[in-house]
């Protein structure tokens, strides 16, 4: 789109170009000053607003003054939750999550529901120093639906004990769903991903059971028909524009181009199976936004005489729709190691 002062899209780059020239003066002036990290999270908020506003990174319907307003909300939200963390209060931390909400942490179990989430937390506290503390720092933050955004979130645990020792740093990559209710933004889905660092060890495969939700189990069908053909562009063709993956411990891909190749780097390599989707639970956020946890694993193209141990993946899918009738399409999907692997992490325990 162009505008008498240019492109949207050259708006964008100028806004963070200005943000790399604000942060660079900034930490050199202040590189003694405790509240250096508050306010370069704050410029960060509000340049990145900019570029967002610029880029017409907007939901559908969606006007460029709300979609600023949103995004400054949930960046706020998230430093509270970062500051609600540290208190290391697991009943606090739980409140942010919706009361349907999922939540998986790297090859933990999956854990649905405040109170189950309130749970993890509360073993996780209890086995942690209580000077541990947690950062956060928004990546990108992108709206897929009015009310509905995506927020990848680098994390970092560490800090000091009591005698000023330092605490082993651990990193990991979280995918957030928020979704604003009732006037407040809460998480709907939360992922922890191995770093690009770490490594994954992957071993075999369970089965699980399906529940299967009519126009998205045939979407799931054509897509697990499509990739077994090995075409790369039929299978972006599935993702929207800004749609994203992660697989494991693989950096992000970011936009259908990118998807694209990605796949076909994937299918230059050998694989003698065909993929296999067992759709283990499907949640509706909101009527035209889906969360898909999916078992993937793979048969066999050919009878062997000792066929190789199964072996499968945990991934959840976010999917979107413009409206009632619109076709879906992933903008998010995330794959996990699966309870059976081994985490072996480069960034701390």
């Amino acid at each position: 789109m162009r505008t008498a002062y240019g492109t949207l899209k050259d708006w964008s780059a100028v806004a963070w170009r200005w943000l790399k020239i604000w942060e660079g003066r900034m930490a050199h002036r202040m590189r003694n000053t405790l509240s250096r990290p508050r306010l370069l999270r704050d410029a960060r908020t509000w340049l990145t607003v900019l570029a967002l506003c610029a880029a017409g990174g907007l939901a559908p319907g969606a006007t460029s003054a709300q979609t600023a307003a949103d995004s400054a909300a949930v960046r706020a939200r998230i430093d509270a939750y970062s500051t609600v963390w540290n208190g290391h209060d697991a009943a606090a931390v739980a409140a942010f999550f919706s009361e349907g909400a999922d939540f998986t942490m790297g090859n933990q179990p999956k854990a649905v529901g405040r109170q189950r989430i309130q749970d993890f937390w509360r073993s996780y506290f209890s086995h942690q120093e209580p000077e541990r503390h947690l950062t956060l720092d928004v990546e990108s933050l992108r709206f897929v639906a009015a009310g509905v955004a995506v927020v990848h979130v680098a994390t970092t645990t560490g800090g000091r004990d009591q005698e000023g020792r330092a605490l082993l740093s651990r990193r990991f990559r979280g995918q957030w769903v928020v979704q604003r209710q009732s006037g407040e933004w809460m998480i709907s889905a939360m992922r922890g991903e191995p770093t690009e660092q770490d490594s994954v060890v992957l071993n075999v495969s369970p089965t699980a059971a399906e529940e299967l939700r009519p126009t998205i189990r045939a979407f799931v069908d054509e897509y697990q028909d499509v990739l077994n053909t090995h075409d790369a562009a039929a299978v972006s063709a599935f993702y929207g524009d800004d749609a994203d993956i992660i697989v494991r411990n693989s950096p992000i891909t970011h936009g259908r181009q990118a998807i694209m190749a990605w796949w076909r780097a994937y299918f230059a390599e050998p694989r003698p199976y065909r993929a296999v989707f067992i759709v283990k639970d499907i949640r509706m956020i909101t009527p035209d936004v889906a969360l898909i946890n999916i078992i993937a694993t793979g048969a066999p193209l050919e009878p062997t005489v000792q066929p190789p141990p199964p072996r499968y993946a945990r991934a959840t899918w976010l999917v979107a729709r413009e409206h009632q009738g619109a076709r879906w399409l992933l903008t998010a999907l995330w794959v996990l190691p699966s309870k059976e692997d081994n985490v072996i992490r480069r960034s701390g325990l």
